[in-house]
């Protein structure tokens, strides 16, 4: 779960004391968003434009039906919210738990398969780097070994023959 982009900063943000699916957001722009995961998860339930400057702050009554917003330049606006924002609904409290919960598996699930990702890649990357050297130095390596094992044994024999030539003089 997560925002759509939008040219203004948030500057506070408070969840509703009595809904646990709804919590406010405050805007650089003047504006308060409503957010009910219970309606919509991607988008505010509700957008007010509260004043013409930046809103610094809310605060939400404990009964959670008045909400202050406190503006950048001093002035409190006091907000009265609809029942259907202040009061729990039916299985809410539930309903929210279980969307968190699928929200955090979700998550973890996701997290995993970027960590199985990342390490068939790095495997991959690895084994590119030493195959294309393996390719080319394999068969270098073999010419070589295989010129020092066949001058070895040319000296070998030469010093074998000279030695028969050697014990024939005598």
């Amino acid at each position: 779960m997560w925002t759509k982009f939008h040219n203004s900063y948030l500057t506070d943000g408070c969840w509703s004391p009595v809904r646990p699916a709804v919590f406010f957001t405050s805007r650089m722009d003047g504006c308060l968003d409503v957010w009910d995961y219970m309606f919509k998860q991607n988008d505010p339930t509700l957008s007010l434009q509260v004043c013409d400057e930046a809103l610094n702050c809310l605060r939400i009554q404990e009964g959670g039906s008045l909400m202050a917003c406190g503006s950048h330049s001093g002035n409190i606006t006091l907000l009265e919210l609809s029942e259907s924002l202040s009061q729990q609904q039916r299985n809410e409290k539930a309903s929210v738990t279980q969307i968190f919960e699928r929200e955090t598996k979700r998550e973890k699930i996701l997290e995993s398969r970027y960590r199985e990702l990342k390490l068939k890649e790095r495997a991959r990357s690895q084994q590119e780097e030493k195959s294309p050297e393996d390719d080319e130095e394999n068969p270098e390596e073999l010419v070589e070994e295989a010129e020092k094992n066949f001058w070895f044994t040319v000296e070998q024999e030469k010093a074998g023959i000279e030695k028969k030539e050697r014990e024939a003089e005598k």
